[in-house]
């Protein structure tokens, strides 16, 4: 099944590759060629799960606004677990939210990229090609040193920086693991990866950020900062109100 998987990405990217070539880009530029493809690649795999990103998001919001119900639950049936699960369960499928509904688009990256180190494992450079990019002597070489922790920094960051937009547009909740710590554990283990990947594996995973990090700015971050600002001005309008109710008014004489 995963071979099966690796070969239909293998040719899928080949097709990408040829196409790059059809359009002008010198065959002994590799570097550069399997880089456009890549990112190509990149985009069109998260074209496809942007469906997912966006019922995501719902997911999340409807979520959100059932927090208040569940904390009721956990108060009330704080003693008896199986009731309480029992009553979450019913509680999320009355307002059609799903428990792993959020994070189905964060992780189906991660099987794409371990499939892709397959994929660019069999692939040979044509000899005498110029396979460099950028500050990259060779995007299928593991390069060590220097370059390896500047890629593995720049990897680290791609996920930290999406995941960081994502948890501020999301209130923050009592209990439960800290997000803020939860994002620089799993961009820490992603740069330590990234010191025994390709560079091209890399660059995938810093398009794919890049991306990602566009995605949650318009799907999560900004409708979050409007709602925020909407409520914040319902605040200060009620606070006026309430203000102008308890200024006592003075007699004409």
């Amino acid at each position: 099944m995963w071979n099966a998987i690796v070969n239909v990405m293998t040719k899928m990217f080949d097709a990408l590759h040829n196409m790059i070539i059809a359009l002008g880009v010198p065959e002994h530029a590799e570097g550069i060629s399997y880089v456009l493809a890549i990112v190509l690649f990149t985009a069109i795999i998260r074209l496809l799960i942007l469906p997912l990103n966006i019922k995501a998001t719902k997911s999340n919001a409807k979520m959100q606004e059932i927090q208040p119900e569940m904390q009721k639950l956990q108060k009330k049936y704080a003693n008896d677990p199986q009731k309480l699960q029992l009553e979450t369960s019913k509680l999320m499928k009355e307002n059609n939210v799903s428990m792993f509904g959020g994070c189905l688009p964060t992780l189906l990256p991660l099987p794409i990229l371990f499939a892709l180190y397959g994929v660019f494992r069999n692939i040979t450079a044509t000899p005498g090609a110029d396979t460099s990019f950028l500050f990259i002597p060779d995007i299928f070489d593991i390069p060590g040193g220097f370059i390896s922790i500047i890629l593995a920094i720049l990897s680290a960051l791609s996920t930290y920086i999406p995941s960081l937009l994502l948890s501020k547009s999301m209130p923050q909740q009592e209990g439960g693991m800290n997000m803020s710590t939860m994002n620089i554990v799993m961009s820490g283990m992603m740069g330590f990866m990234s010191l025994q990947f390709q560079p091209i594996l890399i660059i995938y995973w810093i398009t794919g950020g890049i991306i990602q990090l566009i995605q949650t700015y318009f799907l999560n971050y900004r409708p979050a900062m409007k709602k925020k600002k909407v409520e914040e001005e319902k605040a200060a309008q009620a606070k006026i109100q309430k203000a102008k109710k308890s200024t006592p008014k003075t007699k004409k004489r």
